[in-house]
């Protein structure tokens, strides 16, 4: 009997995509109308029409004799992975262009031209790290497609990267392929989330990331095409593409090089972000993390600020946002140097900072209890569910039942540690506060090892 698999118009054709390369071509799907589905999940009685339509035909699905070639389905032939591929033009940048024209085509480049990634000039990049190009990174979601050292090298110089830069890249590779980031809903959803790329230590400044002015702008080599080598990489080993199965409505505003900047340790008035993470001083660093767009906070050059009332600014952006996801947020502060020397002249830590966030950003039990989460019943009721399934950690779990009445006040994240504190920006400068309401472990800190090329991440 033939199993059924629900998806949204959109949807439907990177569906049968993704059961052929399971080995399910001959799964039955049906495709709910996406303008009616999404905007019917809030209420049950308005999805009830929606069920009513569909559910014969599910079942029909389900006890209808299978055919002669859903029985036999056939099975897709795998690529050639190891072929090369030779473009010939009638001169050097005739061939660039062909090239070009065929990785775009083939939906293996972004839009923007690409180094071709000729097999000379991709053992140049792999010499920038100890490991060997067969070493197996992970596996890049949706379509599990392997990332190798030498499938991440071959994006890196498509990329325009330095062979400097690649143990940075294969770090955050790593961070990404980690089996508790949850990738899937990064590089699928509607959301049209952006990752995040935070390099920190002593190669940061050894490879000239930017992170005062401009920091996501461009003009900074190590910055761009990092951050593009990553976002290739992601595209074309975990194969997405947009309108296909990255579903990113409006898309993202960092969508070549994602949101890559550097920590301005030296202006910092706390310790490296990676050692608030465990890790040493003198230890290089990638943070990968996930993230909606950016909300600005602070005056720059424009309007007087203080830094007491930019964090008072984000707390109420983020208590007054109405939706408590506590299992499932996150929140990173990126904080000018100027703005975090005053809160540490005020006597603040990176972690008193954080108490004062986790207790200050609470929702009171009577706003909470009149939310409605998705059509899921009240957003207590979700919390509950959260708790009974684990997703709210044991741990954490009493907090938030000693806080469900009235009176009671609804801590937004599990924990202070769930906001991140970095600092970076000009001077003067602007604040920003990102944010992801997906898993708390769409988030890792890497080590970078086995540099060749430079002093530091060896």
């Amino acid at each position: 009997m033939p199993g059924v698999y629900f998806t949204t118009t959109e949807f439907l054709e990177d569906a049968k995509s993704a059961a052929r390369d399971r080995g399910m071509p001959g799964i039955r799907m049906l495709a709910l109308p996406a303008d009616k589905y999404y905007v019917a999940r809030g209420s049950k009685e308005v999805l009830q029409p929606i069920a009513d339509q569909f559910f014969p035909k599910m079942v029909d699905d389900l006890t209808r004799s299978l055919t002669p070639e859903e029985a036999h389905p056939a099975q897709a032939q795998k690529l050639l992975e190891s072929a090369n591929i030779q473009v010939t033009g009638k001169d050097l940048l005739d061939a660039s262009e062909r090239v070009n024209d065929l990785f775009l085509a083939s939906h293996w480049a972004d839009g923007l031209p690409i180094v071709p990634p000729t097999p000379e000039l991709v053992r140049k990049m792999e010499a920038g790290t100890t490991l060997s190009p067969q070493t197996v990174i992970g596996q890049v979601a949706p379509k599990n497609g392997t990332a190798t050292v030498e499938k991440i090298a071959i994006n890196s110089v498509m990329a325009g990267a330095k062979p400097e830069y690649f143990p940075v890249i294969l770090a955050a590779m790593e961070g990404f392929t980690d089996k508790h980031y949850d990738l899937t809903h990064v590089v699928a959803s509607t959301g049209s989330f952006t990752p995040v790329v935070l390099v920190d230590g002593p190669v940061a400044q050894e490879l000239g990331f930017n992170s005062g002015i401009g920091m996501l702008g461009i003009g900074w080599q190590a910055n761009s095409t990092v951050g593009r080598a990553i976002q290739l990489s992601l595209l074309n080993l975990g194969q997405t593409w947009p309108q296909v199965n990255f579903m990113g409505l409006t898309g993202r505003l960092e969508g070549y090089t994602f949101y890559t900047f550097a920590e301005d340790t030296a202006k910092s008035p706390w310790e490296p972000y990676h050692v608030s993470q465990g890790f040493q001083t003198g230890d290089s660093t990638v943070t990968v993390s996930s993230s909606g767009n950016p909300v600005v906070f602070g005056g720059g050059a424009v309007a007087p600020w203080t830094a007491q009332g930019v964090i008072d600014q984000m707390v109420a952006q983020i208590r007054n946002r109405g939706v408590v996801w506590p299992h499932a947020q996150k929140h990173i502060l990126v904080l000018h140097p100027d703005c975090a020397v005053e809160l540490a002249n005020h006597g603040y830590t990176r972690g008193s900072l954080q108490e004062y966030l986790y207790e200050q950003t609470r929702v009171p039990y009577e706003k909470l209890a009149s939310q409605v989460s998705f059509g899921q019943g009240t957003e207590e009721d979700f919390i509950r569910a959260s708790i009974a399934d684990g997703r709210i950690r044991p741990d954490r779990a009493q907090i938030f039942l000693d806080n469900l009445k009235p009176g009671g006040r609804i801590p937004v994240v599990q924990s202070p540690a769930d906001f991140h504190i970095v600092v970076a920006g000009g001077s003067p400068g602007y604040d920003l506060l990102f944010t992801y309401p997906g898993t708390n472990w769409a988030h890792q800190t890497v080590k970078i090892t086995g540099a060749t090329l430079t002093k530091a991440g060896r």
